[in-house]
């Protein structure tokens, strides 16, 4: 019995020590914009590096690039370097449904390539949160907050975090990178 629970022991440690291991490390921006493109083909997407000419304070060493396909959603990915810091998209409402669709491949495929995470997992996500945007920003509207949204966000473990932000406005999809 004491022999059994010793060679249980390592087993039962390194269950454990996996269960808390360091997450995958943070996608390079290269391998987002890749991972992209193979998550969603049809979208042609291109990230492309826009002219930005700004004053005051923008973030440290950040590089945007902006994604360009034909669905006429605003997306941007932002760098640090090659590593990846956020991806945002967004789109106004009321959308038309050309719009939207391109808007959900759009999530679908930065949760793919941001997280690593296979297609069903991300749709499943993706749409989870959509409801619940959706339900918080029907309530909030109701209750008459100052300002109507509704706001839906998750932390992925060590991976990063997934939000989605409604408004009456727009609808925002946001991933941020893990913090180094």
């Amino acid at each position: 019995m004491r022999l059994a629970r010793r060679a249980l022991f390592p087993l039962v440690l390194a269950v454990i020590a996996g269960a808390g291991a360091p997450a995958l490390a943070a996608p390079t921006c290269q391998g987002f914009m890749d991972a992209f493109a193979k998550a969603a083909p049809d979208l042609k997407a291109q990230f492309v590096r826009p002219v930005v000419v700004s004053r005051g304070a923008t973030e440290a060493g950040a590089e945007a690039r902006d994604l360009v396909t034909e669905f006429g959603v605003d997306a941007r990915l932002l760098c640090n370097g090659d590593r990846f810091l956020r991806f945002e998209a967004q789109i106004p409402q009321p959308a038309q449904q050309r719009v939207v669709d391109g808007f959900n491949r759009i999530q679908i495929a930065a949760a793919m390539a941001a997280l690593r995470w296979q297609r069903q997992r991300a749709t499943q996500t993706v749409s989870a949160m959509a409801v619940d945007a959706a339900e918080y920003l029907r309530a909030s509207a109701e209750r008459g907050d100052v300002f109507i949204s509704g706001k839906v966000d998750r932390v992925v473990g060590r991976d990063g975090e997934i939000a989605l932000v409604w408004t009456q406005a727009d609808r925002s999809f946001i991933v941020v990178g893990p913090v180094p």
